[in-house]
C-alpha cells in the first residue's frame, strides 16, 4: 500500500509516489480497467476514447458514472458517453454503466491483466487526474498492489452490479444541463472581467486587425490533440481542447503581431476573459495561449461544442467550420497597444 500525491513543486520534500508514476505503465499493459467515479469531463471522455483506439482492441474497459444520470450531464456528454458505451458493446470490450437508483460520489479504479490485479486506487482524484488533464489541485489516493488491489477491484464490481444499470438500457434522459457559456471559469491563468470592464475594454479597438484562420488539418492546428503523443511509442495524455494555430507567412498584416522574441502578449476576449498568449516554433508559427495549451482551444472549440457544431472527441473539419459559421481567429489591437482583443467570426 503506498499514499500517493499529486506531482507539485510546493510538496517535493515530501517524496511520494503519484498515480501516473503507476498508470503510465498500466495503460500498456493491462488488458481490463474497471472505473467507479461520480462525474466524468468531457476531456475524460475523449480520453478514454483515444486510449481505446491505442490499445487496438486489447483493453476492456467497465465504466460506471455515479453522478451524472441524477445530477444531469449535458446532451454533448450525455450523446458521448452512449456513443462509447455502443462501440465497446459492440467490439465485446466493456460496456458504459449510469446509476438511476443512488448517486455515487466514488473514485475507484482498478487495472487487470489476465484475471490478476496489477493495480488499485481509492483516493481524491478524479478520473481527469489521470486519464486526463487537470488543474492545478493537490489530490491524495491510496495504492493497493496485486493481491491487496483485487479486493478493491471487487468492490468496483459489486458498486457497479448493485448500482449501475447499461447506459443503452437506462431510460433515455430528456433534459439536459445547459452547456456551459463561462467556457473558461475555473481556470488558472485567466482572469474574469466584468460586464463594465469587457465593454471599456472592447471600446478600445484600433485599425490594427489580424485575420488568422482556422485550419482543420487532421493532427496539428485545432486537431493537435490527434497528434503524436508527447510520449513516443506509448499511450501519453493528451488534452482534447490544447491547440495551436499555425500562422501562415501569407496572412495579412502578420507582422502586427508581437514576435516570439517579445514574449507573452495580453488578450482579451470579446466575452471578457483575460489571459497571455505567445508565438512559438519556427519564425514564431504557432499562436497558442501561455502557461496552459488548453485556454485558446476550451474557448474556441468550448465555443464550437455550444453551437452544436462539434461533437466531443471528434476532429475539428471543414463541415465543422461550416456549420459553426466562423472560421477566422481575429485579433484587434487595442489604440493604447496594451492588449490585444480576440473574436471569432
Amino acid at each position: 500500500m503506498d499514499l500517493l500525491l499529486t506531482k507539485n513543486p510546493i510538496i517535493n520534500s515530501l517524496h511520494a509516489n503519484c498515480i501516473n508514476d503507476y498508470t503510465s505503465k498500466y495503460f500498456e499493459t493491462a488488458t481490463q480497467l474497471n472505473i467507479a467515479t461520480g462525474f466524468i469531463s468531457n476531456e475524460s471522455i475523449a480520453e478514454l476514447r483515444r486510449l481505446i483506439e491505442y490499445r487496438k482492441h486489447t483493453l476492456n474497459l467497465s465504466l460506471f458514472i455515479g453522478m451524472n444520470y441524477i445530477d444531469g450531464f449535458t446532451k454533448l456528454q450525455y450523446d458521448a458517453v452512449k456513443e462509447l458505451g455502443e462501440k465497446l458493446i459492440k467490439n465485446d470490450l466493456g460496456n458504459v454503466y449510469v446509476s438511476p437508483k443512488a448517486m455515487f460520489h466514488g473514485k475507484m479504479y482498478s487495472f487487470l491483466k489476465d484475471g490478476e490485479c496489477l493495480g488499485a486506487f481509492v483516493g481524491s482524484s478524479n478520473l481527469g487526474s489521470f486519464i486526463g488533464t487537470s488543474q492545478n489541485l493537490i489530490e491524495s489516493d491510496v495504492f493497493f498492489e496485486a493481491d491487496s488491489g483485487m479486493g478493491i477491484h471487487n468492490r468496483i464490481i459489486e458498486i457497479t452490479n448493485i448500482l449501475g444499470e447499461s447506459i443503452s438500457d437506462a431510460k433515455p434522459i430528456e433534459n439536459f444541463k445547459e452547456p456551459t457559456t463561462a467556457l473558461l471559469d475555473g481556470f488558472e491563468y485567466v482572469e474574469k472581467l466584468n460586464r463594465e470592464e469587457t465593454a471599456q475594454c472592447l471600446l478600445k479597438g484600433s485599425q490594427n486587425v489580424v485575420r488568422i484562420p482556422l485550419k482543420t488539418e487532421d493532427k496539428s492546428n485545432l486537431n493537435a490533440y490527434f497528434g503524436a503523443g508527447k510520449v513516443k511509442g506509448r499511450f501519453s495524455r493528451r488534452d482534447y481542447y490544447e491547440v495551436e494555430i499555425i500562422i501562415s507567412t501569407k496572412i495579412p498584416n502578420r507582422s502586427l503581431l508581437p514576435n516570439k522574441e517579445d514574449g507573452n502578449f495580453t488578450v482579451i476576449t470579446n466575452d471578457g476573459y483575460k489571459f497571455e498568449c505567445a508565438r512559438q516554433g519556427d519564425y514564431g508559427k504557432n499562436f497558442r495561449s501561455a502557461h496552459d495549451l488548453k485556454i485558446l482551444g476550451r474557448w474556441i472549440k468550448g465555443q464550437m461544442e455550444n453551437a452544436g457544431a462539434l461533437k466531443l472527441g471528434d476532429k475539428v473539419t471543414e463541415e465543422t467550420l461550416r456549420k459553426f459559421g466562423k472560421s477566422s481567429l481575429v485579433l484587434t489591437q487595442s489604440v493604447d497597444k496594451d492588449f490585444w482583443i480576440l473574436t471569432l467570426e
